[in-house]
């Protein structure tokens, strides 16, 4: 598992003089993707793709770096050949909206909808919770040649695929946070879905609010 070389990398950089940083960022991360509450049932989810996009995403004031590239030019003298790979595959997650073609086994077969690009995933621990046709924000974490599922997921009605795969459509050749701004949009519609279940979907799922 990847958490424990992960794990420095999320001491660093929220600890110390990068403490406030985490709140900034907070603060930032959560009016673009909607205001959670511990008492929501996203809360957990949404900590976890917080958490990865200040790490793999946000750059750092006057760095202009995210943690992760930033911790990895700081260490790569000191690693062993091993952590070399590691950390420099942590350089390049995949965050991105996924379709789930389907499941054989303990390998779950994605399609990424901005890049058209599949990919396998093995992880035999999480794929009960999958069905073919799922269309959900996920980032995959290369980890010894293998991809990996973050701790984050945050599905979509897939009544709203047609929605989705038109607005990725108008982005997919435009730079990465654009991308990623469409990424947080589309939580931030999931969420507000989840707490107000009695309006149209397609009123929620919209650039052009009802409500």
């Amino acid at each position: 598992m990847y958490q424990k070389y992960l794990d420095p990398v999320i001491e660093e950089f929220t600890t110390g003089k990068w403490y406030e940083e985490v709140f900034k960022a907070k603060q930032e991360y959560f009016e673009r993707a909607g205001v959670v509450y511990e008492d929501d049932s996203e809360f957990e989810n949404r900590m976890c793709i917080f958490m990865d996009w200040y790490l793999f995403d946000r750059e750092l004031p006057t760095i202009d770096l995210p943690p992760i590239k930033f911790y990895f030019r700081q260490n790569k003298d000191k690693f062993s050949s091993e952590e070399l790979n590691i950390y420099k595959d942590f350089c390049e997650t995949v965050h991105s909206i996924f379709y789930l073609k389907k499941i054989s086994g303990k390998t779950i077969h994605l399609k990424d909808l901005f890049s058209k690009k599949s990919y396998e995933v093995d992880d035999g621990e999480i794929n009960w919770g999958f069905v073919k046709g799922d269309i959900f924000e996920a980032r995959l974490v290369l980890f010894k040649g293998v991809y990996e599922f973050s701790r984050g997921f945050c599905f979509h009605p897939v009544e709203m695929e047609k929605f989705i795969l038109g607005e990725i459509k108008k982005v997919r050749y435009q730079e990465g946070s654009r991308q990623t701004k469409l990424i947080l949009q589309l939580a931030a519609m999931k969420l507000k879905h989840t707490r107000y279940q009695h309006i149209n979907i397609r009123h929620i799922y919209t650039f052009d609010p009802k409500f």
